[in-house]
């Protein structure tokens, strides 16, 4: 076995550098086929696992997680699923920090469930929180509808990769 996992970190160094997806999930059901869709195509070699919370949904988005979940472990992605059925949601905010305590990633990628992510999402943002380990890395966004939040759209995009390093330096 050791030599195995040598052989694996001289090919890739990103081998054993374990990325946790987050996902909060409350009656997501119009979205979430694609959501789910957009972690299976991402093209990050590393090991990944997804986190999905579910806050209480009354919709079918257990269903679709299940459903998912066989794909995603199928094509090598490990899936948790938490959550509760209580009569009512206990918000985002409670549900994004109950992903993130059930993961076990060295690094945590958060995902909105009407949110799709492009293939190279988890990569790139992967290799910029090596090369900068005291930072919080973003991306910019395309909206859908593209006139909905158009000031923070506008805002997130216009931000250049040395703004979005020095957003953020000096909170240490």
């Amino acid at each position: 076995m050791e030599r195995e996992l040598s052989l694996h970190t001289s090919i890739n160094p990103f081998f054993f550098e374990f990325q946790s997806i987050i996902l909060p999930v409350h009656n997501a059901e119009p979205w979430l086929d694609e959501c789910l869709r957009s972690v299976l195509q991402q093209d990050f070699e590393g090991t990944m696992e997804l986190s999905v919370f579910n806050d209480a949904s009354k919709d079918k988005s257990g269903a679709i997680i299940e459903k998912w979940r066989v794909k995603l472990e199928d094509s090598g992605v490990h899936v948790i699923i938490g959550g509760h059925d209580s009569p009512s949601p206990r918000g985002v905010g409670y549900s994004k920090n109950q992903a993130v305590a059930q993961s076990s990633g060295s690094y945590l990628c958060f995902l909105d469930s009407d949110d799709v992510m492009m293939p190279q999402r988890v990569r790139l943002q992967h290799q910029a929180a090596v090369q900068h380990p005291s930072s919080i890395i973003g991306c910019q966004v395309r909206r859908d509808p593209p006139n909905s939040t158009e000031r923070y759209t506008r805002w997130i995009n216009q931000l250049t990769p040395e703004q979005l390093l020095t957003q953020f330096a000096g909170l240490n």
